[in-house]
């Protein structure tokens, strides 16, 4: 089984009194992830189902996945997936499709670096606004069980 792992693009910053669940993608942020697309492709990064935190910024990330890659599949929003999930969260909307061998699931930090380090047991990972990881496991995924297959940083898509 194959998991990715995508860090949402750049957000817009917290105003005062604003609410972090409403924050939306920048014109910038939305830029580069339709730039990486490209690399995406390049690698052939085919997930079978995109699974998204549901707050705007990761939505629509998962959404420019999708676009970019040219899916037949809209994302899938999970509440479980929302900022403060644990690799439990993730395993449990991941049960929800045990049929799909390579699932994205795209949401927020430390989340995911924190998912990948239980997984791996690497000691520490650094996960980037629009930076991906792909994790492979021979069985279930299980802390422990991955291995960190590649880890692409955002400024890998600056030229393209």
């Amino acid at each position: 089984m194959i998991l990715y792992f995508l860090r949402h693009g750049a957000a817009e910053e917290r105003s005062t009194g604003g609410v972090d669940r409403d924050r939306r993608l920048t014109a910038d942020g939305e830029a580069e992830l339709r730039a990486a697309a490209a690399v995406w492709r390049r690698i052939q990064l085919r997930p079978d189902v995109v699974l998204s935190s549901p707050f705007p910024r990761a939505l629509r990330t998962a959404e420019l996945v999708v676009e970019g890659l040219g899916l037949d599949d809209k994302p899938v929003a999970d509440e479980r997936l929302a900022p403060g999930a644990a690799w439990s969260s993730f395993a449990q909307a991941l049960a929800e499709y045990p049929a799909d061998r390579r699932v994205m699931f795209v949401g927020h930090e430390p989340d995911l670096s924190s998912a990948i380090e239980l997984l791996t047991g690497a000691a520490s990972v650094r996960m980037r606004k629009a930076g991906v990881a792909c994790l492979e496991f021979y069985g279930v995924p299980e802390a422990g069980g991955g291995e960190i297959a590649w880890l692409l940083d955002p400024d890998l898509y600056a030229d393209n």
